[in-house]
């Protein structure tokens, strides 16, 4: 696989990468108890709105529902991969530095 950048680096900071991934899953949470709010509400629009209008107001919130589940469980997602990142660094930074000076080369 080549590099994204050819010819340009960049530096982790492992801290800010968790922070992020602490945040992704705060904003995934709220998300979620959006979605249950907003399925809620989906289930009176046939009631307040007689008709058609009622039937389409109640599908398009569960349509928004549904969308906001999906948003939810990739932002979830992307936390946790952020999580497994930083975790993976920080033992591979680990390893690398437990191998200077023990006569073992790098990996």
């Amino acid at each position: 696989m080549s590099h994204p950048l050819p010819g340009k680096s960049f530096t982790v900071v492992p801290d800010a990468v968790a922070a992020l991934a602490d945040e992704l899953s705060a904003l995934a949470a709220e998300l979620g108890w959006d979605v249950e709010r907003i399925r809620s509400s989906a289930g009176w629009f046939p009631t307040a709105l007689e008709g058609h209008e009622g039937w389409a107001a109640g599908a398009a919130a569960t349509s928004w529902a549904l969308l906001c589940d999906v948003v939810a469980s990739r932002t979830r997602a992307l936390g946790e991969v952020l999580t497994a990142a930083v975790t993976a660094y920080l033992a591979e930074d680990a390893a690398v530095a437990s191998s200077f000076g023990s006569g073992r080369t790098p990996r």
